[in-house]
């Protein structure tokens, strides 16, 4: 290569790299003298309410508690003596009436000492009749013998009788007399020792019954859980046994509601499609300390009826005048306190209040808050005091 053409290159790469210099300068000038973009504030437009007059009339709540069915009464019966079993009467299912044998243990151990104790009895009775012929036998001897030993006393005073035959006469009377005294003493004895041979008698009869399982009420054998030749001991349950001719619907409700029910109020039932009458029979007055609910229960008849049925009672409650009802959506419940919000000149203000009975789709209210005041009826749950809002 030439000397004049490494000059030109020299000159060629110099000029491109002016060229770039100036390049990098234009761009730089045209970043630096840009304008900035401002931003475009906008005004966010006030929150959309519904508002709804306070009303005030007289509200006739009803409520509606769901619960089961259950047996008036249901009974786990054991034996009261342990045995072997010699015969089962009843089978699950069974409808029984009282006093009918469900169960029949061996008696012949309870039999024979109540045979015992009979004969014992009689064997009491017969030696007080004994006792007391006895005794009247013995007490005209002594008054005899009393009346021979004034007569010795007297011949001793004149020396017509020895001493010695006044001595004998004498100790026959205290012998006679001490026989009275054990006689009267077995006499009047003779109720309390029979007392306790009757008592006995009792005893051993009661043994006799207990071998024999019978239905304490009229009701349904639910359960049978032992068989013939079982041994069964008084801690086994041997049936089961439920009373359904009537039936309890046992609920549980608030303070408020519990408050506003009384005894035997008259109560509409639904179970299923049927439609029945019952009775408020029971009334918790202090509410359960884990729940704080107050448990009622309500009894209404059996018939066509099947426990353990899911059934909806129609509670009637107090009428409330002069009430102050809003929409249920107009609530806000938060950390278990309850709020309103009320509009004045476009700002919410949110207003504490105490919740009643709810009537369908209206709930009674109190607070500060008067008859005819707006609050919001809807969509209350992103509202905060203070907030602007514009009214639909």
């Amino acid at each position: 290569m030439s000397d004049a053409d490494i000059q030109v290159k020299k000159i060629s790469s110099k000029y491109i790299l002016i060229l770039i210099l100036c390049v990098i300068s234009v761009i730089a000038v045209l970043i630096i003298t840009t304008p900035q973009k401002k931003p475009l504030l906008r005004e966010i437009p006030p929150t959309q309410v519904s508002l709804q007059a306070i009303e005030q009339r007289t509200v006739q709540p009803l409520e509606q508690v769901s619960g089961h069915l259950q047996p008036v009464r249901s009974s786990t019966l054991r034996f009261e003596l342990s045995g072997q079993i010699t015969a089962r009467h009843v089978d699950p299912g069974a409808r029984v009436s009282a006093g009918q044998r469900l169960i029949s243990l061996h008696d012949a151990d309870q039999q024979d000492a109540l045979a015992e104790a009979q004969a014992q009895l009689s064997q009491e009775q017969q030696a007080i009749k004994r006792d007391q012929r006895m005794l009247k036998l013995v007490s005209e001897n002594r008054e005899l013998q009393a009346r021979e030993v004034a007569r010795l006393n007297q011949l001793g005073q004149k020396s017509l009788a020895s001493m010695s035959l006044r001595d004998s006469a004498n100790q026959l009377l205290l012998q006679q007399q001490r026989e009275e005294e054990q006689l009267k003493y077995s006499v009047e004895t003779s109720q309390a020792r029979l007392a306790l041979k009757r008592a006995a008698v009792r005893r051993a009869e009661r043994n006799v019954a207990r071998t024999t399982l019978i239905a304490p009420y009229a009701g349904v054998v639910n359960a049978v859980h032992v068989e013939a030749g079982d041994y069964v001991t008084p801690s086994q349950v041997a049936v089961t046994l439920l009373q359904l001719d009537q039936l309890d619907l046992n609920l549980d409700v608030n303070g408020t509601t519990a408050a506003m029910l009384q005894l035997r109020q008259q109560v509409s039932v639904t179970i299923g499609s049927k439609q029945r009458n019952g009775e408020i029979i029971a009334l918790q007055a202090s509410p359960d300390m884990e729940t704080f609910t107050h448990a009622v229960r309500i009894r209404l008849d059996g018939n066509g009826l099947q426990a353990g049925a899911q059934a909806t009672a129609s509670l009637k409650l107090s009428e409330l005048a002069n009430a102050l009802v809003v929409p249920v959506t107009a609530i806000l419940r938060h950390n278990d306190q309850s709020f309103v919000f009320t509009a004045e000149a476009g700002t919410l203000r949110r207003v504490p209040i105490k919740l009643l009975v709810r009537d369908g789709q209206q709930q009674v209210i109190s607070g500060e808050l008067h008859p005819g005041e707006m609050v919001v009826a809807r969509d209350v749950a992103f509202l905060t005091d203070g907030q602007s809002v514009a009214f639909e």
